[in-house]
């Protein structure tokens, strides 16, 4: 059964007070498929990372639990998402390790080269040009850089089911590699697993 369209909607972008109930839900929902994410990127002390779609924040908290950040970023359109971002990770907003930033990904607002790291989970579908986005996080990442993009895909049939055409976007995983190659990413590897009934894939590329 495909979801109410304004359903699917708040998960793209979370607003007033039903957002702040769909942040909650996605913290809990999602919750594999971003430890999963961060584990790929093999994160050390000291690493610069940025979340594109960051949402509730809970990932760059598991990523300052495992590590020692420096100067990493959460970037997000939700407003409701970014101040339960800030309010989660507020020790390392205090001190200056950690920034959030209301943007649309299609236009990151750091300079060429900034971060050693960068993860999205969940975003793709939302993004009507991938090649923008991702041509972005390219953009920002240093020489060297790696890049884990987590998405559930065509192959998934329930979620092909589950949410609506009209805001979610499905692309196979070999479109989605072509895409990361034709920005310039490269060792660009794909594993899948499954939590439940959903199939979902993490890419991993870097950044000549």
């Amino acid at each position: 059964m495909s979801k109410p369209e304004f359903i699917a909607r708040q998960g793209r972008k979370p607003t007033g007070w039903l957002g702040h109930i769909v942040a909650r839900v996605m913290a809990r929902e999602t919750r594999p498929e971003n430890e999963r994410a961060l584990h790929m990127l093999d994160l050390a002390d000291g690493d610069s990372l940025i979340d594109i779609g960051c949402g509730h924040g809970e990932t760059l908290f598991e990523a300052g639990a495992m590590v020692r950040l420096s100067d990493s970023a959460g970037v997000d359109f939700s407003e409701v998402m970014l101040k339960r971002a800030r309010a989660r990770n507020r020790d390392a907003v205090w001190d200056t390790r950690l920034t959030f930033h209301c943007a649309d990904t299609a236009a990151l607002p750091f300079p060429d080269n900034r971060f050693d790291k960068a993860l999205s989970v969940h975003t793709i579908y939302f993004w009507p040009d991938p090649t923008e986005h991702l041509a972005e996080i390219f953009r920002v990442l240093k020489p060297g850089g790696s890049f884990v993009l987590c998405f559930r895909s065509t192959e998934d049939r329930r979620a092909l089911e589950t949410y609506p055409s009209t805001v979610y976007r499905f692309r196979s995983v070999s479109e989605i590699e072509t895409t990361l190659a034709g920005v310039g990413f490269q060792t660009i590897e794909t594993c899948s697993g499954r939590f439940g009934s959903r199939l979902v894939h993490w890419t991993c590329s870097g950044k000549p």
